[in-house]
């Protein structure tokens, strides 16, 4: 097993450390005092361990891809696991902060956004199955690395910093994430529109 693949396999066994931690106690990291907050804001330790695997897990996502073509060990492994490794990260993350009151605004939402994104992720992959079984690649667009991009940005912003951005008035967790769900939407029916042609019934 190459580099590359071997971070693809390192990031999904990080999968459930990144879930343990949010069983941990509320042990408090630090307290900040905000001018105007009604109270100083608490940031758990164990959501900053949280965000801290989720950011070392999207370098590593980063670094495996970048390896893997400069030095051509690109593998059928590789290409079907780190989309998967992807995916199942980000969805534990989403699913991890239902409930959890941790975005700085509308944190009801994070159901629908959590079903949106993983609803896109089950319709691409089906596609991809139909298209595979006929012997053609549906090449990924610049639209969903946007998509990827933002939701690798939102959702430690949200995890470590969602309380700071509620204490000072700034939503600018809630921003990024509701946009990366907007590009969710959008890159998945371009990418359906784009493959039409697979459930054309044409071999």
């Amino acid at each position: 097993m190459n580099l590359p693949n071997k971070l693809t396999v390192a990031r999904m066994l990080a999968i459930p450390f990144f879930i343990a931690c949010f069983f941990l106690p509320d042990w408090v990291a630090f307290t900040i005092s905000i001018g105007g907050a009604a109270e100083p804001v608490q940031i758990l330790t164990k959501y900053l361990i949280a965000g801290g695997i989720f950011i070392l897990a999207y370098v590593t996502d980063t670094l495996d891809g970048r390896i893997a073509r400069k030095y051509n060990m690109v593998t059928d492994f590789g290409k079907l696991m780190d989309p998967i490794a992807d995916k199942l990260l980000t969805a534990a993350c989403m699913i991890m902060l239902i409930g959890r009151d941790l975005m700085s605004i509308c944190d009801f939402l994070m159901p629908v956004f959590t079903v949106i994104v993983i609803a896109r992720e089950f319709a691409i992959s089906g596609m991809r199955l139909v298209a595979a079984s006929k012997g053609k690649v549906m090449a990924a667009g610049v639209l969903g690395k946007i998509k990827t991009t933002l939701q690798s940005v939102a959702l430690p912003m949200v995890l470590v910093a969602g309380p700071f951005f509620r204490a000072v008035h700034v939503p600018a967790d809630f921003i990024v994430l509701a946009a990366s769900v907007v590009m969710t939407i959008w890159s998945g029916l371009d990418y359906i529109i784009r493959n039409r042609e697979i459930f054309s019934g044409t071999k």
